[in-house]
Formats: C-alpha cells, sequence, structure tokens
C-alpha cells in the first residue's frame, strides 16, 4: 500500500540532523553559561557587562554559532533542493518573514516563525499554485503583523 508521503533517505536524515541541531541549540540557550550570557546580552547588553560578562566574547561566539548554523543549513538545503547560484536568494524572502513573524530578536520567534511559514508553505499548494506558494507566506506575515505588530514571540517596545 502506497503511502501519503513518499520521501526520499536524505529527506529523513536531514530532518534528523535538523531535529537533533535545533533541539541542541535550545539546550545550549538554556543550559550552558554561555546560552545564559547570550540570552543576558541579548536582552541589556550593558547590564550584563556591568555583571561581568564578557560581551564581545558573547557575540563573537554568536557570530560563529550563526555561521556555523547557517553553513548546515546552506548544505541541508542544497540536499533537499539541489546546488544552484540562487539557493540562498531563493530563501531570502521566506527567512526575513520568518524571522520577522516570530519576531525580531528572538531565538525562540524565529524558530516559531519559520515553522509557521514552513506549514504554511506545504499545506498552501492544496489551494494556491506551487508558483505562488511564497506569495501567500508573505500574505501570512502580512495578516498577523496587523494584528500583531511585534510578532508572534517579540514584545513590545517604544522605539525613540
Amino acid at each position: 500500500m502506497p503511502s501519503p508521503i513518499d520521501l526520499a533517505a536524505s529527506d529523513y536524515w536531514s530532518m534528523g540532523v535538523a531535529t537533533v541541531v535545533i533541539i541542541a541549540t535550545i539546550l545550549a540557550l538554556q543550559r550552558t553559561r554561555i546560552g545564559k550570557a547570550t540570552r543576558a546580552v541579548s536582552d541589556n547588553p550593558a547590564l550584563a557587562a556591568a555583571s561581568g560578562i564578557d560581551v564581545d566574547r558573547v557575540i563573537r561566539v554568536v557570530w560563529i554559532s550563526g555561521a556555523v548554523l547557517a553553513g548546515l543549513a546552506g548544505i541541508l538545503l542544497g540536499l533537499a533542493q539541489g546546488i544552484n547560484f540562487q539557493m540562498g536568494f531563493q530563501i531570502l524572502l521566506l527567512i526575513f518573514a520568518a524571522v520577522t513573524l516570530g519576531g525580531l530578536g528572538t531565538a525562540y520567534g524565529a524558530l516559531v516563525g519559520s515553522i509557521v511559514v514552513g506549514m504554511f508553505i506545504s499545506v498552501s499548494t492544496l489551494w494556491i499554485p506551487v508558483e505562488l506558494k511564497n506569495v501567500g507566506a508573505l500574505g501570512i506575515l502580512i495578516v498577523i503583523l496587523l494584528v500583531r505588530p511585534q510578532g508572534i514571540l517579540g514584545r513590545a517596545q517604544r522605539v525613540g
């Protein structure tokens, strides 16, 4: 009997690697000293520096970790969609939508926003043509930002 979901072995491996990396990142942010320092610097750099946290070191670790995670994401995307010179450009708008939707400045918001955008893109192809699936993701971004301008997990704060 055929399965309703037909995936290649590389797709299962990619999902497994992505799940392990997401869980490891969440645990690192929650339970390690550098993770706690990262959250402190993200919340208030001046107060973190006054508490004895080396803000420059934390920023360096975040940039390196971000580069490693982006490289891994590129590898997994290349396995799933094939490699071409525009593969980053093709998903750039979706990344922006996911981060903005989740709430700027929160790692967990980016995770939630990317899950919402990814699920919406996958499910939306049932009703709209595949060529327009990214437009649907931007539509959901607009709707949610009209209701909650700071994003799903963002904090409302006054600017200026």
